[in-house]
């Protein structure tokens, strides 16, 4: 009987380790970035770096919660000198992940247009998009799911807006760097 319960102990000590250390879908810090040639030769591509930082979420898990959150993706890109940035709440779906951007308090006019670019307004005013992380042989691919609206630097006036169906400024294929390239 001793011999089952420090078994049955062994075994409940080991499942709550391994649930502690529960592995995180693609951890780790990304980033590319795009050259002169690149975007001469990709002129409607206004990206021109990427910076990707997905680390295990610090949110705990909500009952009824529909998608079990279980990374946080740290989103930057750089269009022209501005960058742009947002923390993705991200779930695991099939084969990759899906991060929802984060939504940003800052009272603006709503565009009139959806096009690709830099706006002093927002597109919408309680979804800021989505993008999805799915690890490719060459790379680990983000691509825009819906939308993606992401707030500009500290006064946030500026939004960058990216839309699933420009193919110049939808999908990236990021590297694995150092994780103080993410900082």
């Amino acid at each position: 009987m001793r011999k089952g319960l420090s078994a049955a102990t062994c075994l409940a000590m080991f499942l709550a380790q391994a649930q502690a250390e529960e592995i995180v879908p693609l951890a780790g810090c990304y980033e590319r970035i795009y050259d002169a040639a690149w975007l001469k030769a990709h002129s409607g591509q206004i990206i021109s770096r990427v910076t990707l930082s997905v680390q295990k979420t610090s949110v705990p898990q909500t009952p009824g919660e529909k998608q079990h959150i279980v990374a946080d993706a740290f989103l930057a890109m750089w269009s022209g000198k501005n960058s742009f940035g947002s923390i993705g709440a991200c779930y695991w779906e099939k084969v990759g992940l899906i991060c929802n951007a984060a939504l940003s308090a800052q009272e603006t006019d709503a565009c009139k247009s959806k096009a690709d670019g830099v706006r002093t307004c927002r597109i919408a005013f309680d979804d800021a998009g989505s993008f999805e992380l799915a690890q490719k042989p060459e790379g680990l691919l983000l691509t825009v799911h819906e939308r993606l609206e992401l707030p500009g630097p500290e006064d946030r006036a500026e939004y960058l807006y990216l839309s699933p169906s420009n193919a110049e400024n939808h999908a990236f294929l990021l590297q694995p760097v150092p994780e103080a390239r993410c900082k």
